[in-house]
């Protein structure tokens, strides 16, 4: 990332910042677990990031940084995702003009597949012509970053540029064209900034040019219900069109699609479950349909098959999460409570991210959380994206169908990251870079009192651990994000553990070294694809084979068991533990143990064959024992499980939970229950109060 020119003087790029975040620059050291009472300056934070935000923050602005227009003058018709194009841009110079030395920044929303703009070979992706039309005016351009996660910058030499003047970008002039975001959305953002003055501070254009991407061509379908009834609910399903980067796809080479779905009831309730036949899918690509739970003699397990004619004629098929249906069941939330747009470093428009939790991924319970300092623009000094984000949550926030809750990540470079959660009509930003608010017993301090709550993620590893030298807040952060697309922080032993982990840093040692904790997963997805970024190719989605079955990627979701469909309801049941994790894939793990019991009764319901159950044993309270895992049961291959079994060592430990591991990977986290009883709600408890 060198630079021949003065454009990184000073404070730097949001641009490079962004990027050397994202590629793991500056590795910290950590020598091993954290130190006794709290520690401001752990071994695993990123300074020089920090740095970095510090001197943007501190940096006076020029009256000519940010300063300018930019118009479209040429763009595609239309734009699939993962699509070429070419567009071309008219930026204006303001009245305060732009001095020799002074620079001009392109850069399309970066990470998640537009081609970086560059100068120097012309059959590449990207290619970029650029023309002043001042004389004696010339733009030094250089590209700096990724292949699909960088930046041109062009730095005025000779003459300043004046206001009126204008500088044309024709980007995707090449043969190769420019590559658009894999993602379907609105409002991606291609974005310019202005370093007016030539002193290495600069200043995001504040109308930077939005693009439409639209979804390729439906290649999946996907159906989802409740994981819980009664006999006689009436079941609400939602069954989606996709393509293949879980876009949702209503049309066909710019053409409305409106495909019809054939659906069948699977198993032993085939007979007493009326399903329709067929639904058509409307223009968003969706449908939902109802289907009145049976009334087995004993709890069963209702499964349904979902099969779309593609418009190539072939077909593509889904089998529903499974729908216990048993009247002592307890009522199951399915959150995604941690996820990103193009408001921060993700991609997506605010109100498509809740329209595809709602519709697509059928959440119960979502929150947005785009990160308070972090991203071309920051979220903390932008009143109206915060404004936007408080308006759509709470237009979307429909008790019975989706609980919404206003969120935000409070993104520390110093102690981790932890997103905070509000359960009322929201609040202030608290953020990470105040320091009235830049520790976390400073943000706790700050949130007490209110019906607010922190969850920390990728706790283990990269992009940074979290500083655990500073124990939770017991009511304010009662549970702890244990799986994501970055992967499980759970133990070194987990599956897909996240990359960078740190011996010492795992939720496990936490709970050695006493921390009560419950566990929830969440997707920290990017994509704007909440609920359902495991489908993603980006996150490890295989489609099936002829030697295996379709692969789920990394994601995350929590399970809560909450007797109210609500925000009340959901806090309480958060603050209780009553809630388990899955890595996405939304598996039906019941847990029932009476307080100082050995037996444990155990039901699987997957969404793929059980591999294993392990246990986890904490220390003994003595330590002369430390934490272990044992293999409870092998699955056997079986879709569904319910056992009961004798843990007699359950009460000689400190903590004991459960690791539910499926045959495609998929993972749930169940527990943990402490041996004094001070333990997650039972599963077996009261199931609603509507």
């Amino acid at each position: 990332m060198a630079s021949r020119h003065p454009a990184h003087r000073g404070a730097p790029s949001l641009a490079l910042l962004l990027l050397a975040a994202a590629c793991g620059e500056r590795e910290p050291v950590d020598p091993g677990a954290p130190t006794e009472g709290p520690d401001p300056h752990p071994p695993t934070a990123r300074w020089g990031q920090v740095e970095q935000l510090q001197a943007d923050l501190a940096a006076p602005r020029h009256a000519s940084d940010g300063q300018g227009s930019v118009r479209v003058t040429r763009a595609p018709e239309r734009v699939v995702a993962g699509g070429v194009g070419r567009w071309t841009f008219e930026f204006k110079v303001a009245e305060t003009g732009i001095a020799p030395g002074g620079s001009i920044h392109f850069m399309p929303e970066p990470f998640w597949g537009w081609s970086t703009p560059q100068v120097q070979r012309a059959g590449l992706p990207g290619y970029t012509n650029v023309a002043v039309s001042r004389p004696g005016t010339s733009l030094a351009a250089d590209t700096f970053g990724g292949q699909d996660s960088g930046l041109l910058v062009l730095t005025v030499g000779g003459a300043a540029l004046e206001g009126g003047d204008l500088v044309t970008l024709d980007y995707g002039a090449g043969p190769a064209g420019s590559r658009a975001d894999r993602y379907a959305g609105r409002d991606a953002r291609l974005w310019f900034s202005v370093d007016g003055d030539g002193d290495g501070v600069r200043a995001i254009v504040p109308d930077s040019p939005a693009v439409d991407v639209a979804p390729r061509a439906p290649a999946r379908v996907v159906l989802l219900g409740p994981s819980t009834a009664s006999p006689g609910d009436l079941l609400r399903f939602h069954v989606s069109a996709l393509d293949e980067w879980a876009n949702r796809a209503p049309e066909v080479d710019g053409e409305p699609w409106r495909g019809s779905v054939r659906l069948e009831v699977l198993g032993p309730l085939s007979e007493r479950t009326p399903c329709p036949e067929t639904v058509e899918l409307d223009e968003h690509g969706f449908a939902i349909f109802e289907v009145t739970a049976p009334s087995p003699q004993a709890p069963r397990v209702l499964r349904l098959r979902a099969t779309l004619t593609l418009p190539d004629g072939t077909s593509t098929t889904s089998v529903s999460n499974p729908t216990l249906v048993d009247p002592v069941a307890p009522r199951i939330l399915w959150a995604d409570l941690h996820g990103h747009t193009g408001r921060s470093d993700g991609t997506g428009a605010v109100e498509d991210y809740f329209r595809y939790a709602r519709d697509t991924a059928r959440l119960d319970v979502l929150a947005l959380t785009d990160h308070d300092h972090f991203g071309p623009r920051f979220l903390d000094q932008v009143p109206a994206w915060q404004e936007e984000m408080r308006e759509v949550t709470e237009r979307f926030h429909d008790p019975g169908r989706l609980v919404t809750l206003h969120g935000y990540e409070w993104t520390s470079w110093i102690h981790g990251h932890r997103h905070v959660l509000r359960f009322d009509a929201g609040g202030p930003i608290l953020s990470s870079m105040d320091p009235a608010t830049d520790t976390p017993a400073e943000l706790w301090d700050a949130l007490r009192g209110t019906p607010a709550m922190t969850v920390a993620h990728h706790s283990s590893g990269n992009p940074i651990p979290v500083n655990w030298s500073y124990p939770p807040d017991p009511l304010l952060e009662p549970v702890t994000e244990v799986v994501s697309v970055h992967g499980s922080s759970e133990a070194r032993d987990a599956p897909q553990v996240v990359a960078g982990s740190r011996d010492g840093r795992f939720v496990r040692d936490q709970l050695d070294r006493g921390l009560r904790l419950g566990f929830i997963g969440s997707g920290d997805s990017h994509d704007g694809h909440p609920g359902l970024p495991h489908l993603s190719p980006t996150y490890g989605w295989r489609p099936a084979s002829d030697r295996t079955g379709e692969i789920p990627g990394t994601g995350g979701l929590a399970a809560i068991s909450s007797p109210s469909f609500d925000r009340a309801g959901v806090m309480g049941a958060l603050r209780g533990r009553a809630a388990y994790a899955t890595s996405g894939p939304r598996m039906l793990v019941l847990v029932g143990r009476e307080p100082e019991s050995s037996k444990v009764r155990i039901r699987f319901h997957g969404t793929a064959p059980l591999d294993r159950v392990d246990l986890v044993l904490g220390p003994t309270p003595s330590g002369t024992q430390g934490s272990e895992v044992r293999e409870l049961r092998a699955g056997g291959a079986t879709l569904d499980a319910d056992f009961e079994v004798e843990l007699p060592e359950t009460l000689k430990r400190t903590y004991f939970y459960l690791r539910v591991v499926q045959v495609d990977r998929a993972t749930a986290w169940a527990g943990p229950w402490w041996r004094d009883g001070d333990a997650p709600a039972s599963a077996q408890a009261e199931r609603r109060s509507d």
